[in-house]
């Protein structure tokens, strides 16, 4: 480390060096008016952006602006405000400037209106801005996100968290965990942790190992995108490939939202469809003279999982207030601060009718978030800009799950720690009611500056940037409570106590990071690389040491204009996700098994006694898991036609998952030695007998693997002036291999055999499965600017879509015996006639490919604009009533791919 340490000192030092040379010219200044472009009006609170070096401006109430001490050379300006469409301009400095600039107000009656992703200059990364958001008819960011190339479109459904998987196809619940966890969402330049995330069940062994809880919970998993607005979304930048250096906590990629901040005339938006009733209301206005400007944004959705049963509910309910404010002269500093209120319920009614089970559950979240980012244009020659972010977010998670539990009567133990004791009988039939209160926070701290950003007129360009993060995640809550005496559904000698969250070490984390960004000439070509370096630590217990792991992880793209319309891309990274609390301490286990069982019909000598087991499941063994991702390929721009072809592979290790552990317990028989009247029976001091039994209890393990590789594809055509339309094509090949590494013992054979096997077999998973899919989507834009008419529609097409599961060897690599004893075997051993029984059975289903026959799915968007921007949209989705069912040959079973023929309608009004 020390090491390190050094030789980026030393880079500091030479760039110092280098700096000053360019120092010695005369530094310029980039003035300008911005104005409306059709009106001529002066335009206030116009954002202006000087790439690469962040610097930032914004337009006085004349609509003029200053950048100053820029060096000479080359020079990209952004142009933004809410309402209108943004503009870049590419300018090459010799002398100070003075530009004039038009901004078109966003509207269906402009030439150009595109509703596709657009590509960025270097790496794999797509934005989608308010057009597209808007034409969509988006409800929260998942919708957002089916603008992706490669990604599945499919009608609205707010019943279930919705999740994004990236560059990944259906392989097991483990590995699209794994994905949408590793999936870094970035509201403001703020992530949104999942971390602390507690709202989980015990599983019962008759479930497999971590399955769900029942209630809704995104525990362990990536953030439930149903809860972001997309109103208040004003872009979506997506990085699949590469990510910059300055993110961090993640694997498959980062979704960065910026929401909107600026003076804007209020919007009233309703959108209806036969499952869902939603309103929207968000406006902009300046706070008096150098008070600021502040944003509203506020929003509530009504579903419903299906309009036959409105006993199942979504609702969601939130506001955002903005405050955006330059100060000093020149409008050197820059602060943005947003407080926003939310809440969701999931709900699932009692039906009146069912008297069997008397169901009922939810699942509540109301969250605050409060961020705050301040951004200084420094100006000096080692430091263009020092920018800060902050955010803390808090949230009340209450979930909930009541059932009517029938059983025999049983003996129940409230026992916390491991021993023997005398138990009592529980009821045979009583009303189990679950409550689990999380109470997550989550706080963020960046600190970041860009160093020695200098440029000339030959192309040459460089800039350094560098930075540390804190984050911290906790939880707080009272945790899962329940009557010990009326405990959850469990079996197999499973106990179940009540647990809070309260005694949970919050999980803290470090980083720092380097990233220069270099442009050179080569003869007429431009090259562009990006290389850097980010290290990351987990649970930090100093400064360069992290009690789960110190994570160093380098990353490159490079970008090269081989000619006017080729671009040629590359990429290399590797990125680490830390483990979640839910992983890391699922709290005790307890295994209780009856010693001595005698039920009198008098209740005074009634005797149960039971011996306690406690598995502690806490593994602060596991460290975060990593990915390294590369790709290559081109982007191609010429003639108004626009595209790109990216190839891709990624390897993830070390993923997290819920493996069944078996343990086998002696357990001691009792016998009465007398049975007194009135008394419960005086027991005997020593058993009848013991007894093996096989105990199983879930943990958490570092040993998925996934590879992910695959080609993505888009190709977008100039507007055909004869129809007035624009066809996009895209899509990806996608193929997903995940698996286990690990080895497991066969716990179905020793937890749920009627009989006490004499061995139990060890198997070498390598358990998992292999998916492909390869999908495109044909989609035409036809626009009539004369009538603010914008009509859509998808075609999209899954081709291939298969799934099995991988080879398994028959073969065991050892076993348990009852007594306890471990043994392994070689090869040679396993295939012996003695150890027959413990073989694995393969059954040609688990052998079988599931191979879906092709998936069409049709959809039709139009949007018709009216005065002072005001619009009707209407959309029809899955237009042919294709539901797409087709017999899956692996579980014999018929499946619907497709919804059922879907529509909505929205009216927004601009006051």
């Amino acid at each position: 480390m020390d090491r390190l340490l050094k030789i980026v000192m030393i880079g500091m030092v030479l760039w110092c060096q280098l700096s000053k040379v360019n120092a010695q010219s005369r530094r310029l200044n980039v003035t300008g008016n911005v104005v409306d472009a059709k009106t001529k009006q002066p335009l206030p609170n116009v954002v202006v952006i000087v790439q690469g070096s962040e610097r930032v401006a914004s337009t006085n109430q004349n609509g003029y602006f200053k950048i100053k001490s820029q060096d000479k050379g080359k020079l990209q300006l952004g142009f933004s405000l809410i309402g209108y469409q943004s503009k870049s301009m590419d300018l090459v400095l010799t002398n100070d400037i003075l530009l004039n600039v038009g901004l078109s107000m966003l509207s269906l009656a402009l030439e150009e209106v595109q509703i596709v992703s657009k590509r960025n200059k270097i790496g794999s990364s797509n934005t989608i801005d308010k057009t597209a958001i808007k034409h969509v008819q988006a409800t929260s960011l998942g919708d957002v996100l089916q603008l992706l190339p490669g990604q599945l479109a499919t009608s609205f459904n707010m019943a279930d968290a919705q999740q994004i998987n990236l560059r990944q196809t259906s392989t097991n619940s483990d590995a699209a965990r794994a994905n949408a966890l590793g999936t870094a969402v970035v509201l403001d330049g703020v992530p949104l942790s999942n971390n602390a995330n507690l709202q989980t069940n015990v599983t019962i062994l008759n479930s497999s190992p971590g399955s769900l809880a029942p209630f809704s919970s995104v525990a362990g998993r990536g953030n439930d995108l149903r809860q972001i607005p997309a109103d208040q979304i004003e872009s979506v930048e997506v990085i699949t490939g590469v990510p910059s250096a300055r993110y961090g906590d993640l694997t498959a990629g980062a979704v960065l939202v910026n929401t909107r901040a600026g003076v804007f005339k209020p919007q009233l938006t309703t959108r209806i469809n036969p499952l869902m009733v939603q309103q929207a209301v968000g406006f902009g206005f300046k706070l008096g003279r150098n008070m600021g400007v502040i944003t509203m944004d506020n929003d509530i959705v009504h579903a419903y999982d299906d309009p036959r049963n409105t006993l199942s509910q979504y609702t969601r309910v939130g506001t955002q207030i903005t405050w955006s404010k330059p100060f000093l002269k020149q409008n050197s500093l820059f602060t943005t601060t947003r407080l926003g209120l939310y809440s969701t319920l999931d709900n699932q009614k009692q039906d009146p009718d069912d008297l069997r089970y008397q169901r009922k559950i939810y699942s509540k979240d109301q969250s605050l978030r409060l961020s705050t980012n301040i951004k200084l244009n420094a100006g000096l020659s080692w430091l263009s800009t020092l920018s800060a972010d902050f955010g803390l977010n808090y949230t009340k998670q209450d979930s909930y799950f009541q059932e009517l539990v029938t059983r025999d009567l049983f003996p129940v133990s409230d026992a916390l720690l491991p021993g023997r004791y005398t138990a009592r009988y529980g009821e045979s039939e009583y009303l189990s009611a679950v409550t689990t209160s999380g109470r997550p926070l989550s706080i963020y701290n960046r600190v970041e500056g860009v160093f020695f950003n200098v440029a000339n007129q030959q192309g040459f360009s460089n800039r350094l940037i560098g930075g540390w993060e804190y984050r911290f995640d906790g939880n707080n809550g009272a945790g899962r409570q329940f009557s010990p005496s009326r405990p959850p559904r469990q079996n197999y000698a499973v106990g179940d106590r009540p647990r809070t969250f309260k005694s949970i070490p919050a999980l803290q984390q470090l980083s720092y990071y380097l990233e220069d960004l270099f442009t050179t000439q080569i003869g007429a070509n431009e090259l562009q690389i990006s290389a850097g370096l980010r290290y990351d630590l987990t649970q930090a217990s100093g400064l360069f040491t992290g009690k789960f792991g110190n994570q160093l992880l380098p990353r490159v793209n490079l970008a090269f204009q081989t000619f006017d319309a080729l671009r040629l891309k590359a990429g290399y990274g590797v990125a680490a996700k830390s483990p979640t609390l839910s992983f890391l301490y699922p709290g005790n286990r307890y295994i209780d098994v009856v010693n001595f069982n005698y039920y009198a019909q008098n209740p005074a000598e009634r005797l149960v006694v039971m011996t306690t087991y406690v598995f502690n499941t806490d593994n602060e063994q596991l460290k975060p898991f990593r990915s390294e991702k590369m790709e290559l390929g081109f982007d191609y721009n010429k003639n108004g036609f626009t595209g790109y072809v990216t190839a891709y592979q990624e390897t993830v290790k070390g993923a997290f998952g819920t493996n069944r552990e078996v343990t086998v317990l002696m357990v001691d028989k009792l016998k009465a030695a007398s049975f007194p009247v009135g008394q419960p029976p005086v027991l005997s001091d020593t058993p009848q007998e013991t007894v093996p039994f096989y105990g199983g209890y879930d943990i958490s393990v570092n040993n998925r693997r996934i590879e992910n590789k695959g080609v993505e594809f888009q190709l977008v055509t100039p507007k055909l002036k004869s129809l007035t339309t624009r066809l996009i094509f895209n899509g990806a090949w996608i193929k997903s291999v995940a698996y286990d590494e690990g080895a497991a013992v066969d716990y179905q054979k020793a937890i749920f055999s009627s009989t006490v096997a004499e061995r139990v077999p060890i198997y070498e998973t390598g358990f998992g499965n292999q998916g492909n899919r390869f999908n495109t989507s044909l989609r035409f834009e036809t626009h009539f600017p004369q009538l603010k008419f914008l009509l859509s529609g998808l075609v999209q097409t899954v081709w291939v879509n298969t799934n099995r599961s991988l080879n398994l060897n028959q073969l065991p690599i050892g076993y348990v015996s009852k007594d306890g004893t471990t043994t392994m075997l070689s090869p040679q051993q396993a295939a012996e006639e003695q150890y027959k029984d413990l073989r694995r059975a393969l059954s040609n289903t688990l052998a079988a490919t599931d191979n879906a026959p092709p998936l069409w799915y049709f959809s039709i968007k139009l949007t018709k604009e009216f005065k002072n921007n005001s619009g009707l949209s209407f959309y029809v989705d899955n237009v042919l009533a294709d539901r797409g069912r087709y017999l899956n040959t692996v579980s014999n079973s018929y499946v619907r791919r497709n919804p059922n023929l879907f529509f909505g309608a929205e009216f927004s009004i601009h006051l």
